[in-house]
């Protein structure tokens, strides 16, 4: 059988003058929007109409300058995602990331994220940024760009790790007061702002030494902590912090030379970086929805995007968490050792949180835990884990 075509009932001459009432009203509606959206905007139409053509000129001059400023802005940014290699003598190489062979350096050569530099037993090399922080590595020293992240309106993230050897470093005063610096060993990690320090690893012992010359350094490896003043030295063996000791005088004087040759490096921001930086700044959110963020074009490196990739590090850690018998009394922000992953996930990890690292960790009983962690965008959002999930932390 052939099912039954259902007929519509036809419809009575008030129902179609009320319809058609209906489509008249929202006609009229959508014309009076209209007309209020041109009104808004008449009066913009209608100055530019009246006004002289010198104005006119004036105006297209401006938003012709406008646009450079935007530009140039842009591409001085990229500057902030390298360091250069200013100096360098004796033996000294240089690995790229994600290569095996050692190259020989290059004058002014940049160098980024997760690139190695080495010196020899008679090799010095000397790193500079933008803002004009330097550090200095010493003879038979590796050294690993962790991260150089940047943040309209001058907000810096670096990290660093020391992997043998020893560096000095000279923070600037220009650094920003929203930046954070990071020298890293395996075994502890040298929170600084504005200061100029030495660090120092000893890979076989496993020790790391930390002198300050000027301002203050947050010492600290994964079970304490300490605030190391200028003219002080502290120390870790493994992760045990030993007692903070007044830096020898003879210490002082040289580290104070070195930081000072560091300084020459230091120069204020030019008054165009100053001018586009104020133009720039106010108008991230808006740029970062076309894609144009710090660095380039991409849509990975906005703020929302950061934010989610950070959620995803937080459950990937939390995941390799779940899977263990008992979770580590302690766990190292930086090398997440404790954890025994692959390095290609500790590094997926890591670099979803700023620093790479994490804020913090807290063993609270066998199975119990919590994590915190800081994405990588402009307000450093915090995310915390633990048995029942991850979420975001409202501060």
């Amino acid at each position: 059988m052939f099912g039954r075509t259902k007929v519509s009932k036809p419809k009575s001459d008030e129902e179609i003058i009320l319809e058609a009432v209906k489509e008249t009203q929202k006609e009229y509606e959508r014309r009076q929007r209209s007309k209020r959206r041109r009104e808004k905007l008449g009066w913009i139409v209608v100055w530019i109409k009246e006004s002289p053509s010198w104005l006119k000129g004036l105006i297209i001059l401006a938003l012709i300058a406008l646009i450079g400023f935007i530009a140039d802005g842009i591409r001085r940014e990229s500057a902030e995602f390298k360091a250069n290699l200013v100096a360098y003598s004796g033996q000294v190489w240089v690995q790229r990331a994600n290569t095996q062979n050692w190259i020989a350096p290059e004058a002014n050569m940049a160098l980024q994220d997760r690139d190695l530099v080495r010196t020899g037993i008679n090799g010095m090399a000397t790193l500079v940024f933008p803002d004009g922080s330097a550090i200095q590595l010493e003879p038979n020293t590796e050294f690993e760009v962790r991260l150089l992240d940047f943040f309209r309106g001058g907000i810096r993230d670096r990290s660093f790790m020391v992997r043998m050897g020893a560096v000095t470093a000279y923070v600037s005063q220009f650094f920003g007061a929203k930046s954070q610096a990071t020298v890293c060993t395996p075994t502890a990690v040298a929170a600084v702002r504005g200061t100029g320090f030495r660090v120092v690893y000893d890979p076989n012992a496993r020790q790391t030494y930390l002198q300050v010359v000027e301002g203050a350094v947050q010492f600290k490896t994964p079970i304490s902590e300490v605030m190391s003043q200028a003219g002080q030295m502290g120390g870790a063996a493994g992760y045990q912090l030993q007692a903070t000791q007044t830096l020898p005088t003879s210490a002082q004087r040289m580290l104070a030379a070195s930081v000072s040759t560091l300084r020459q490096y230091e120069k204020p921001p030019s008054l165009l970086q100053r001018i586009e930086w104020a133009i720039l700044n106010p108008l991230d959110p808006f740029l970062q929805i076309l894609g144009l963020t710090p660095g380039g074009w991409s849509y990975a490196a906005a703020d929302f995007a950061r934010r989610t990739m950070a959620l995803e590090g937080m459950r990937r850690l939390r995941t390799h968490m779940e899977a263990l018998n008992e979770v580590p009394d302690y766990l190292n922000p930086v090398t997440l050792a404790e954890l025994n992953l692959h390095p290609r996930e500790k590094d997926r990890i890591l670099r979803t949180f700023a620093g790479n690292m994490l804020e913090s960790y807290q063993k609270i009983g066998r199975d119990q835990y919590i994590i915190r962690a800081r994405a990588r965008d402009k307000k450093r959002t915090l995310f915390e884990a633990d048995i029942a999930g991850v979420r975001q932390v409202r501060e």
